[in-house]
Parts: C-alpha cells; structure tokens; sequence
C-alpha cells in the first residue's frame, strides 16, 4: 500500500507540474468527437500518468484520454485518472482545473488524489485512513466536513450549471445562505474542508474518472457522496457514464435538500 500511495503521489505531482508549466507558456486547443477540448496538457499529463502507474502488474488502467477496450473489466484493480479535470476552465484561464487519479479495488475507490496544478497543492485520501491536503509548502492537513445543518454553503458548477440545478437552490432558499460556484473537483475540496455543504449535478454527462478520486476525498473526510437516487457508486463498469449524476453532503440530513426537492 505504501508503495502505490508513493507512487501515485509522485505521478500526480509530476503531472501537475507538467499541467502548470504548460498552462503558462501557452498551449493547443483541439475538439474531441465528442465536442468538448483537449490540450496538450490533456496529453502530456496522461502520458506522465500512464508511464508512471500502467506498470503496475495486475492493474488495469482507465483514464479519459485513452480509448477503453474494456480489457479493464477483467481486472480487480484499476486506476482511473482524468489527466485535466476542467478542460475548458483551463482553456478559459480559470484556475479552477484539476487532476484525479483513483485506485479503484473490488469496484470501490481504494486511494485517490485531487491535485490543482495552478496553486500546486493537492489533497488524497486512503480508504479507512482520511482525507488530506497538502500545501505548497508541503504542509499536511487532516480535512473535516463541517456539522452546519442550516445556513448551508451550496457548491454549483462554474462552467456547468444547469436550471434544474438553479431550481433546487432556490426550491431550497430557506437553508442555504451561500452559492459557490467552483469548477471541477474543487467542489469536493470545498466540501470535503468545511468550505461547502452540499452540492448536486443533474447530469448524465460525468464520468466515472469526473467523481471516483474526488468521492473518497470527501467520504474520508466525513462526508457522502452518491448519485442522484441517493445510491453508492461502484466503479469499473461497462459503461462509465454516471447515467444518474451525483450528489455530496457533509451531513446525511442535508440530503433533505435534493428529496425534498424530487418530492415537490
């Protein structure tokens, strides 16, 4: 175990490093098949993730920018990265950009690391063992999800927000006192920190790579993380899409928010 924290810890940094180095000297920006950007840091990161872990003997590998042939199904073990996590925050000079790389054991996140290239930190979490981040200065900090059950901090997407997202908010104006809008995983950092209390995507558009290392951020930290149907995740799937969005909260009351919305 300590060898694949060491390790993910030293590909993440890497990558970061080369995310950031290519943030400021500028980049290319091409549209995938799908319509959404990639970068050459998209690329570079990928490639420093894949040199760095895809050696692992009996793992298998999952990650954004690589096609899935699905031989990824017969392995117990898996990791899963998204090498730039808010591609588009990054093409639009916004910090707000991330990486995510997860082991995944027997379908459910084992390790997983956020980092944020631009303000070169980043925060992991070992299943059983909490959630962390790490400062520029190399600092550690335990992370706790705070106990507020009114006057909620709501997270919302910066680049994503959708009406029926607006919706629940305002369906919801009684308790939440705040809207924060962040990008990428810097959602599950807040909530994960104390930051942010909730927040929910209605989304069929997130993958798995988009929530498995930010879930086992915010579940070590104390919080919950689910779809949108209040069910677990479970990852290494035929089909990556999390067909039902998800949701995060750090207390299990404040699910309140999302079915007393459905419920209206």
């Amino acid at each position: 175990m300590h060898d694949i924290v060491s390790e993910m810890r030293l590909a993440t940094l890497k990558a970061s490093k080369a995310v950031l180095d290519i943030y400021r000297r500028g980049f290319e920006t091409k549209t995938k098949s799908d319509s959404s950007p990639v970068t050459d840091a998209d690329l570079a990161s990928n490639r420093i993730l894949k040199d760095r872990l895809g050696h692992f003997q009996g793992v298998g590998f999952l990650s954004e920018e690589e096609a899935d042939d699905h031989s990824r199904l017969n392995y117990r073990q898996l990791f899963i990265v998204d090498p730039l996590d808010g591609t588009q925050d990054f093409v639009n000079h916004d910090d707000s950009f991330a990486i995510n790389v997860a082991l995944v054991d027997d379908r459910h996140p084992l390790i997983g690391f956020v980092a944020f290239p631009y303000h070169q930190t980043y925060c992991y979490a070992v299943r059983g063992m909490g959630s962390y981040y790490v400062d520029k200065e190399g600092k550690e900090t335990r992370l706790h999800v705070s106990d507020r059950l009114d006057d909620l901090i709501y997270l919302s997407s910066k680049m994503h927000e959708n009406q029926k997202e607006k919706d629940l908010v305002s369906f919801n104006q009684k308790k939440i006192r705040e809207v924060i809008h962040a990008g990428a995983s810097v959602k599950a950092y807040y909530l994960a920190c104390g930051k942010g209390d909730a927040s929910v995507r209605f989304t069929d558009m997130t993958k798995e790579w988009d929530v498995c290392a930010p879930e086992l951020i915010v579940t070590e930290a104390g919080g919950i993380f689910l779809d949108t149907n209040l069910r677990p995740f479970e990852y290494n799937r035929m089909d990556v899409y999390n067909r039902d969005g998800y949701c995060m909260f750090n207390r299990k009351e404040n699910e309140i928010l999302l079915t007393a919305y459905e419920k209206k």
